[in-house]
């Protein structure tokens, strides 16, 4: 069975880990300045994130372990034990294909029989598994939220609320309950002063470690109070393109996303022209 629980190398033969390192050996040779270092991006892979996050204070992030699919099936034969693919694994798991994005073949398993009959419904090589975290909060709802670290300091995206632990925005009902969108609204109203003081260690904590002018990624939080980190991606969905008479509250917080990106670039490229002016 082959199979890796950690990420020294960041997942050096994953198809995003190529493509930002060819990204970066463009870079080296850019005559402009960038934004986001292409060699960080490269570093964001599931597993890479882990490896990254994984000792950061306040943070809660469950392994993710690359399988192929023959260690999957000795799993479904009872041939292997989970705990062999996941170090202090269990049932339930969560599984999904390689560099697969948007929840495609994203499931959550509950015995070793469930997952032979996952594998015959797929034909990928490889996979990920990772330990299932239930984060339902006290009223059985799980909510994901989406954040944006710009220049280090966090922003509200967007907050999705669920029956279903697999969340994403657009089939979380948030356009069909008032009462889901009005928490919304609460939630960008006061995280300044809420949710990003809460979690100040752990916001702190991934910012230093992703060490990037601008990085989305995706959370929820765990019953004992801990941020609970999903993905992370440059490339993360940040908009203001919901209707304004259901969401009158997004346009008002992604003007400050927005403005706050550009703050980052006009600070940048201050700082570009006083080292320019002090070579000169």
């Amino acid at each position: 069975m082959k199979y890796r629980a950690t990420a020294r190398n960041f997942d050096q033969d994953n198809p995003t880990y190529a493509r930002a390192s060819a990204a970066a050996g463009l870079a080296r040779s850019w005559p402009r300045p960038l934004v986001n270092s292409p060699g960080q991006i490269a570093r964001l892979t599931r597993d890479g994130t882990w490896e990254l996050l994984r000792s950061a204070p306040g943070v809660e992030i469950p392994v993710n372990a690359r399988i192929d699919r023959g260690g999957l099936e000795q799993i479904a034969r009872g041939a292997a034990a989970i705990e062999n693919a996941v170090a202090g694994g269990r049932f339930p798991i969560i599984v999904r294909p390689l560099d697969s994005h948007a929840g495609d073949g994203l499931i959550k398993l509950d015995c070793a029989a469930e997952v032979d009959g996952y594998l015959r419904e797929r034909t990928e090589p490889e996979f990920y598994i990772a330990p299932f975290v239930d984060y339902r909060g006290q009223d059985g709802l799980f909510r994901k939220y989406r954040i944006a670290l710009i220049d280090g300091h966090p922003y509200a995206v967007h907050m999705a609320i669920s029956a279903h632990w697999m969340i994403h925005y657009l089939n979380a009902g948030m356009v069909e309950s008032a009462e889901k969108r009005a928490e919304e609204a609460r939630f960008m109203a006061s995280f300044d002063q809420d949710f990003a003081v809460r979690h100040a260690t752990a916001l702190r904590a991934i910012a230093e470690r992703f060490d990037l002018d601008y990085i989305p990624f995706d959370c929820g939080e765990t019953r004992d109070g801990k941020l609970l980190v999903f993905e992370s991606g440059t490339n993360m969905v940040v908009h203001a393109m919901d209707p304004p008479d259901l969401f009158p509250y997004k346009r008002p917080q992604m003007e400050k996303v927005f403005g706050a990106f550009q703050a980052m670039l006009r600070k940048r490229m201050a700082r570009i022209d006083r080292m320019a002016a002090d070579a000169a």
